[in-house]
């Protein structure tokens, strides 16, 4: 009797998930929206507090108000234009990064009931009377298998306007005052929230600047507040100081002020706070730069030559790092940077100097950084964190300074040096993977993509950048036309990676007619219905549509395509004919031009079902 239980129980629940997939999207009801007003009535000149909810069915998921992919149609609340009322910003919730069947990375979606808020400003010649607010949610629902057209729901927004609020009795009073209480405590949450987005205030709109997960991460971090990300960038700048290139700094740092040693502990100090501030300034310096070339620097690294150069760049200094070669400060320099100079202007101008000095060594580790506040293009808070970074890294010789002593108390040169000098090798290594990974997934031909980027790397590294005693003048010179070949060899096998095309299958783009004007005599059809912001088409595209094994077969079939971004009135009727609603949606009709409706899919398939069903229709 169980087992006759379940079984009906099994069945029951596979029909129910048959008829959600099969079904329109509006019958479905993913979302349902509603809008309130936290204050019923309100006088001319103060606000209102409002909030549009929207309930997201069980099973059912929409994407966030910026989206982790550029393709995805973005959640928004637009407001109609009401007389005498000013409209505030929409606050959107935090969302969610959750991975689906269909994406091989995770997508930022909002799940269950969603509050976003904002504010409206009565004007003071606003009429009393009662007043709706009409405005519009549009989204795009997904489940985990596939995505479905972007809807538009209207929501409508009550409350009055009334010319002396006194008039209210006691009762609604006290609810007016409940309701300002929440109102307040939601605001100051909200605030919080701004508090935290606030360093990343100045970025440049994400629709121009495709962020990866990687990135997305990152920007989490800043996203945490500003106290979060200061105290990130200081305790970054003190492990700074373990570098090869800037500990040799500190003797030099406490040379300096051993030169002041007729001054006292205090003046000492004093000193050594401007010579902090110097080498504080030339890295807020390095945060302006970057944060005032946000934009270009976005566009330049869509472009993959210029990922290329900073990739080759930043693993030419990961090899220093493993002993390739040295970056060393030029011993002309080192020794003017020892004359004593006097006073605070003194420190501040050696700081200065020093700062210079340190920045080009540090910036293949920082170089991370410097391209996250570039591409966000935080002017501002990129020019501050970069300053609390050089505090950070001056820290250390405030105390030394201080106590020119102390240099004794320092460790040694020793193997630890070596080994810390590999470590931050290997982290270079990964920023590499960070700028490179990104562009080469867009580039079809990524196994030229990586021997071409090998061998720049190579030429560079093999031809010019070994310096270890011990080569003939010949050697050299042959060395160099090697490297040289390398590095034209490495450009030949970007730019045919770059231009290389995927083996595409010989597509028909549908835009109007019948089936039996479009296809082949004596071959089956198949009819892929999809849109630029469905996630699960963009995955057919990277691998079913791609795998070898598809293409060839699709020779024996008439491959239709059906676009349904923008779906034109025959495109709606063919949709409608075909009863294509979720996207994408996957039709097989055999040779005589009927649909085998035992073969439909709606969302990704893997290439080997993908196969096993195509030759089931052949057969």
């Amino acid at each position: 009797m169980k087992n006759k239980t379940l079984i009906l129980l099994l069945i029951i629940m596979t029909i129910f998930s048959q008829s959600i997939f099969s079904q329109d999207p509006v019958d479905i009801k993913i979302v349902t929206v509603s809008g309130k007003s936290l204050q019923s009535k309100v006088q001319p000149g103060l606000s209102v507090d409002i909030e549009v909810i929207a309930d997201i069915a069980h099973e059912f998921h929409i994407n966030a108000h910026k989206p982790s992919e550029e393709y995805l149609i973005p959640t928004m609340v637009k407001f109609e234009p009401l007389e005498n009322v000013t409209f505030g910003d929409i606050v959107y919730p935090k969302t969610k990064m959750e991975k689906f069947s269909f994406s091989e990375e995770e997508i930022a979606v909002y799940e269950g009931k969603i509050v976003i808020s904002s504010k409206l400003v009565l004007n003071k010649d606003i009429s009393p009377g009662k007043k709706i607010l009409k405005g519009t949610f549009s989204f795009q629902g997904c489940n985990d298998v596939n995505c479905f057209a972007p809807q538009d729901l209207s929501f409508e927004i009550p409350f009055e306007v009334v010319s002396d609020v006194k008039t209210e009795s006691q009762k609604l009073e006290k609810e007016a005052a409940a309701t300002e209480a929440i109102a307040n405590e939601k605001e100051a949450e909200t605030s919080q929230e701004l508090v935290t987005k606030e360093i990343v205030k100045q970025e440049k709109p994400e629709t121009s600047i495709q962020f990866t997960s990687d990135e997305l991460r990152a920007k989490k971090i800043l996203e945490k507040g500003l106290p979060y990300a200061m105290l990130a960038f200081f305790l970054f700048g003190l492990a700074l100081n373990l570098t090869p290139c800037v500990y040799p700094v500190i003797p030099l740092t406490v040379g300096y002020f051993g030169g002041q040693s007729d001054r006292k502990k205090g003046a000492a100090f004093v000193m050594s706070l401007f010579y902090v501030v110097g080498i504080a300034l030339i890295f807020a310096a390095l945060g302006l730069i970057s944060g005032l070339a946000g934009k270009q620097w976005g566009f330049l690294f869509q472009n993959p030559w210029f990922v290329v150069v900073v990739t080759v760049i930043i693993l030419a200094m990961a090899a220093s790092m493993f002993g390739a070669f040295e970056i060393a400060v030029p011993a002309s320099l080192m020794s003017r940077l020892g004359k004593s100079r006097e006073g605070n202007i003194g420190a501040l101008i050696m700081g200065l100097t020093v700062g210079v000095v340190i920045a080009p060594c540090a910036a293949g580790i920082i170089i991370g950084l410097v391209g996250l506040v570039a591409k966000l293009g935080i002017v501002v808070k990129g020019t501050m964190l970069f300053f609390i970074m050089g505090l950070g890294l001056g820290l250390p010789y405030i105390f030394l300074a201080t106590f020119s002593g102390l240099l004794n108390k320092l460790p040694q040169s020793g193997m630890w040096m070596v080994w810390v000098r590999k470590l931050f090798g290997v982290l270079l290594i990964g920023v590499a993977l960070y700028f490179f990974l990104p562009q080469a997934k867009h580039i079809y031909d990524q196994q030229g993509f990586f021997f071409g980027l090998l061998a720049i790397f190579g030429g560079l590294l093999l031809g010019f950048l070994d310096h270890a005693p011990g080569y003939t003048k010949g050697f050299k010179i042959g060395r160099g036309v090697f490297g040289a070949l390398m590095i034209l060899l490495g450009i030949f096998f970007v730019h045919n990676a770059i231009n290389t095309k995927p083996s595409q299958i010989d597509w028909i783009h549908y835009e109007q007619g019948t089936i039996a004007e479009l296809k082949e005599p004596g071959t089956p059809v198949f009819l892929d219905f999809f849109a630029d912001w469905c996630a699960p088409c963009k995955e057919m595209d990277r691998k079913t549509f791609k795998d070898e094994r598809v293409v060839e077969i699709a020779k024996q079939f008439t491959m239709i395509k059906i676009d349904c971004t923008a779906p034109s009135e025959q495109v709606k009727n063919f949709m409608k004919k075909h009863h294509a609603s979720g996207m994408p949606t996957f039709v097989f009709i055999d040779k005589n031009g009927n649909e085998m409706k035992q073969l439909r899919e709606i969302g990704f398939i893997q290439p080997d079902k993908f196969l096993a069903k195509m030759n089931r229709l052949l057969e």
